[in-house]
């Protein structure tokens, strides 16, 4: 039997990994083992919890296991899949632990909806995952969608409601129904015999204007607590510091701050002046704070409105074209799917909103499919179309995914029916969508789904677009069947918020007029710390890097990045330089540095589309590990 020392010797060689990550050559064994002591421990965690409530005494062998499940203070301000190793194993431990334990509650012991949530914050208390009073918030927000999924579902086990949030490791998801669905793909297309080549930037390509997140804080104060201990500090009620140096800065701060209104105002005019000329403008969502437990409709409705107000006015008649973030819903993340007869649940009156703020840059046909779910579609110039998804559905914090996992098809089947269109009337695609495609946090069958149609219409998509990470990174799309064929590319576009540690930007694409591919694109940023020494100039907005000149590569085709990702492998050095980019040179990040692993893990996420499918990362992390060791001086 593992004891919790051993696992914990376990936890450091495998963690929960996600698709981007390491794997060590024992990795399976170790998730075998870490499977049986899983098993182990949420019994013996239901017993011990179970004589608890009964008797009000924790014993201390219970003591003991909440102590091995207690997490860094930190964690819950981060994207899980940015989790060190070691906590995402623990944090599988706990998710069966604790579910199966809320389950038993509900199921057997009907208990009802204030006692579960009372106990259920008590624990997120004793675990240290947030401070007592937003474990209260939180859990209220979200108790009853989660009370409504587990009592219409009664089959759903705690295997398979972790399996879909972790989807890797120990908590891998097993379970059929969750991974069998399908949608239907026309045959036909262009097949693929090679990676996707395209042109170089030239005198006649057009600008596109990518902004993300900007998550506006209307709470937030300068100089207030900036090291408050809660979801996202910076705010009115956490009130002056002792230390003024805790203090939040005047443009923002690298501390899990969001940012003011005057950042916000300042970063989407700076992108205006300094590119009149931009022909069309993405916006990737998430504009809404991290106040996670306290947001509420009527708030979220004047943040959008006063920042889709402002992309008008600074923008003028130049098109813009938005999609939803995740953070945009209140509760946070949950997209309910149409079919649910709950009008507290529903996630209408955000679709009705941008319905209405989109409909000064849309089409009026695109109405229809965003009160359906938030995305549409529309023809920007003869022969070139965009497609907004609202792929906030897929991430495995939207809890409907537990109820029904196949309401994700209508979204993707219309994806795909909407991509043989184009290709029927020769036309090319940009498509938008705030998360990742294929990153850790998109469930892993959407994603196969997703595959399933970029593999058939590679040919018609030129390029994704992307939020949420506020890393300013790319991604190549590898074939499904063949990992040696790069077919597309993702672009983040970073954020203007520094949440958390990095410096605020924006992203500028040069785009061929004929191909509608994308040939090249800039980065932009100021440095928050020369900002905030200087709080009463504006900030000094400069360029970051123009991409093919930095790296010197032709173009920023499929064909070309990958060949990049195949040199990062084998050049620490131009790694090394992507990383301080992809961070946008965030003085907190530059401080840490970044070594071997942590590079590794980076060279692994560009190349990587579905987790569990290490194919592409396998292949560069052997040719990483055979670098000589002069190479790394730089």
């Amino acid at each position: 039997m593992l004891s919790l020392k051993t696992l914990g010797l376990v936890a450091l060689l495998i963690g929960v990994t996600w698709a981007y990550q390491v794997k060590p050559r024992n990795y399976h064994k170790l998730v075998e083992q870490q499977k049986k002591f899983n098993e182990r421990f949420e019994k013996e965690f239901l017993t011990e919890h179970m004589k608890f409530t009964e008797s009000g005494v924790k014993s201390a062998r219970l003591e003991e296991m909440f102590e091995h499940l207690r997490q860094k203070p930190d964690m819950f301000r981060q994207e899980l899949d940015n989790h060190p190793l070691p906590y995402q194993t623990t944090e599988c431990t706990a998710c069966r632990a604790l579910v199966t334990t809320y389950l038993t509650y509900r199921r057997i012991l009907n208990w009802d909806r204030d006692r579960i949530a009372a106990q259920a914050a008590s624990t997120c208390d004793t675990l240290g995952i947030l401070l007592p009073e937003n474990c209260v918030k939180i859990i209220d927000k979200n108790i009853d969608i989660f009370l409504y999924i587990i009592d219409n579902r009664p089959s759903l086990t705690a295997q398979t409601i972790c399996g879909v949030i972790f989807q890797s490791g120990a908590c891998v998801l097993e379970d059929r129904e969750f991974l069998d669905w399908t949608i239907n793909v026309s045959p036909g297309g262009t097949p693929i015999t090679s990676s996707k080549t395209g042109s170089n930037r030239g005198p006649n390509d057009f600008k596109i204007v990518h902004l993300t997140d900007l998550h506006y804080d209307p709470h937030y104060r300068t100089g207030y607590n900036a090291v408050c201990g809660e979801p996202c500090c910076c705010r009115e009620a956490q009130g002056i510091p002792e230390n003024p140096e805790e203090g939040a800065g005047e443009w923002g701060d690298y501390r899990d701050c969001d940012s003011p209104w005057k950042a916000v105002e300042d970063a989407v005019r700076e992108a205006g002046r300094r590119h009149p000329d931009a022909a069309y403008v993405y916006h990737t969502g998430d504009i809404i704070d991290h106040g996670v437990w306290e947001t509420t409709i009527s708030g979220n409705v004047q943040s959008i409105t006063r920042t889709n107000n402002l992309l008008k006015t600074v923008f003028g008649t130049t098109p813009v074209y938005n999609v939803l973030g995740n953070h945009e819903i209140t509760p946070t993340n949950v997209f309910a799917p149409s079919h649910i007869d709950r009008p507290d649940f529903s996630p209408s009156w955000v679709y009705e909103l941008v319905a209405d703020q989109w409909s000064n840059w849309l089409p009026a046909a695109t109405k229809q499919t965003i009160l359906q779910g938030g995305f549409y579609t529309a023809l920007v110039r003869p022969g070139f179309r965009v497609i907004g998804l609202n792929n906030n559905d897929a991430y495995t914090f939207n809890w409907w995914i537990l109820y029904d996992p196949a309401y994700l098809r209508g979204q993707l089947q219309w994806l795909h029916d909407t991509l043989l269109e184009a290709e029927k009337a020769g036309e090319k695609v940009h498509i938008l969508a705030h998360i990742p495609i294929g990153a850790g946090t998109s469930f892993v069958t959407w994603a196969r789904q997703y595959r399933r149609i970029l593999d058939r219409f590679w040919n018609t998509v030129q390029a994704h677009f992307h939020g949420h990470t506020h890393a300013d990174e790319f991604n190549v799309f590898y074939s499904a069947s063949n990992s040696q064929h790069a077919i597309n590319v993702a672009f983040n576009g970073g954020g203007t918020v520094p949440f958390s540690n990095f410096n605020p930007n924006y992203i500028v694409y040069y785009v061929n007029p004929q191909t509608f591919e994308v040939t090249d694109f800039e980065s932009f940023y100021f440095n928050l710390t020369e900002a905030n020494l200087n709080p009463q100039r504006d900030p000094l907005w400069t360029p970051l890097y123009s991409f093919s000149q930095d790296f010197s590569i032709p173009n920023v085709s499929p064909a070309s990045l990958d060949t990049l990702a195949r040199r990062f492998g084998s050049t620490p050095s131009d790694l090394h330089r992507y990383w301080q980019l992809k961070v946008k040179r965030g003085d907190p990040f530059l401080q840490a540095g970044c070594d071997g692993e942590c590079l590794l893990n980076h060279l692994c996420e560009i190349v990587t589309n579905e987790a569990n499918d290490d194919r592409k990362c396998n292949e560069l992390v052997s040719i990483f590990r055979q670098i000589d060791d002069d190479k790394w001086n730089w």
